[in-house]
Formats: C-alpha cells, structure tokens, sequence
C-alpha cells in the first residue's frame, strides 16, 4: 500500500478516536440566589463556566448581564432577581460535545479564546491595586488577570468582574477606565463624578 495513503488513514483514525474520546463528566448542581432588598448578592459555587437560570422566583425579570450573571467561582444577583441557577455540565453534555469535536478542539478553541482574551487587557492593568471610593467611603481592592476577570474588596464585601478593554465590570458597577501613574483612574458610567484613583500594590500573579 502507498505509503502517502497509509498515512492518510493513519490520520483519519487518529481524528475519529479524538472526535469520539469521551470528555470527563461533570456533575451539574443548582443554587438558589437571591437579592435581598434589591442588594447586591455573590452566591459562590463551582461553576465550570456554564450557568443557566432554571427558575425565577422574583416578581421582577431576572435578565443575564443586568440583575445577574456569573464567573467561574459563583452566580451574582442584583436589584430584586432571585431563582434557580443550574451551574456545571451534566454527563449527557459531555458526552454530546465529546462526540462532535473532541479533546483535541476544544484544547485549541480554549487556547485561541484564552489569546484573543488576554489580547484585550493591557499589560498596565494587570496586577492587584487599591483605591478609595469616596462615594461609597471604602477602600476597594482588586486583583485584574491577563485574561480580564477580576476579584475585588468593597469593605467586607467581596465581589467578581471583568475587564475587556477600557470598560471595568466590577459586581453591580462599571466603570471606564484609563492608565495613570504607577496604575488608573476608574471613572463610574452612571456617576461621572465618581472617580476611584487605583495605585498598583503586586504584580497579580
């Protein structure tokens, strides 16, 4: 047999028993999250990245990227959302994504996701960094990853977020946000005004 077409069918094996190679299962849960007197909630659990609302249970519309949302340490509510949050992937889905593409692309979808994603930081607001929110009167403490997603301190209240380009997503707030001295300023979309001067304490890694 050629060895060019032996090589080929070498090839395409590889790729079926890629596509059919079963994903490791993943156990799906659900929490129920509530905001309390229209406050800002974090309710934290391991969400694999996969979250979906399977039930309200609020008078007022729970609507993703608004009164709710998610990272991959817990689900967040907001002005009034309260229900029920399926988090994780359970083993039909694995099996269901395993069978259509395979370990070896989803390792390069995470990988061209992870690049395109740490693209969208600049190097000088990567690291943790202290402010004063004079508004709220509390010192605010973040830590920016390469990829974008942030952990913080408002106070005692801890909070998650995200940044993609100039736009800071920091629990319930956002902020636009431009470099100044050894960090940035952090300039609030709903109260221009309200302006937190962040100084640079460590290098986030």
């Amino acid at each position: 047999m050629p060895q060019k077409l032996v090589a080929r069918l070498t090839t395409g094996a590889v790729s079926l028993a890629l596509l059919s190679a079963p994903l490791p299962a993943l156990a799906d849960q659900t929490i129920h999250c509530r905001s309390g007197g229209f406050n800002y909630r974090y309710c934290p659990i391991e969400t694999h990245g996969r979250v979906e609302l399977v039930r309200q249970t609020s008078f007022i519309e729970c609507r993703e990227g608004r009164n709710w949302g998610h990272d991959r340490n817990g689900v967040w509510v907001d002005n009034g959302c309260a229900g029920d949050f399926r988090v994780g992937r359970d083993s039909s889905g694995g099996k269901a994504v395993a069978a259509l593409i395979g370990l070896a692309a989803i390792a390069a979808i995470a990988s061209s996701k992870s690049k395109q994603d740490s693209q969208e930081v600049a190097s000088w607001a990567v690291g943790n960094f202290s402010g004063y929110d004079r508004v709220e009167r509390v010192q605010v403490e973040l830590n920016i990853l390469p990829g974008g997603s942030l952990t913080g301190r408002a106070g005692t209240n801890a909070f998650s977020g995200n940044l993609q380009g100039d736009s800071l997503q920091a629990g319930r707030q956002r902020f636009r946000i431009a470099p100044q001295g050894n960090g940035f300023v952090a300039t609030s979309d709903n109260n221009p005004g309200n302006q937190i001067v962040f100084q640079r304490t460590g290098s986030g890694y």
